[in-house]
């Protein structure tokens, strides 16, 4: 079976904070961002996600050579599906989500006029 993926995939290895914003009140947790694409994440995740599950995700892109300031990035995703990995000390879930969103948030310089 052929690569069905839209767009080009990019490994991360950076951690993201996981809301699940269909609870009141909102729940969060930290997961470990494994790769990225302008319409789809992959994480794992401590906390079990059902597939259609709405999710709001929070990460902080490294700073460009010679930038020295970071990328705020914020997306509203949809869970695709969850599986478990098997011979975990402790439950741990990998997460495929679809990107409905994505916001990149660039940090005011204390320079501008």
């Amino acid at each position: 079976m052929g690569e069905r993926r839209k767009a080009r995939r990019y490994e991360v290895f950076l951690p993201v904070q996981v809301c699940f914003t269909g609870k009141r009140p909102a729940s969060f947790h930290t997961a470990q961002l494994r790769d990225v694409s302008r319409t789809g994440i992959f994480f794992h995740s401590q906390v079990p996600i059902d597939a259609g599950t709405p999710i709001d995700l929070t990460f902080s892109l490294p700073a460009e050579r010679g930038s020295g300031t970071s990328v705020l990035v914020r997306a509203t995703a949809k869970a695709l599906r969850m599986s478990q990995f098997e011979g975990e000390a402790s439950p741990l879930f990998a997460v495929a989500a679809t990107i409905d969103r994505l916001d990149f948030v660039r940090p005011v310089s204390a320079h501008a006029a």
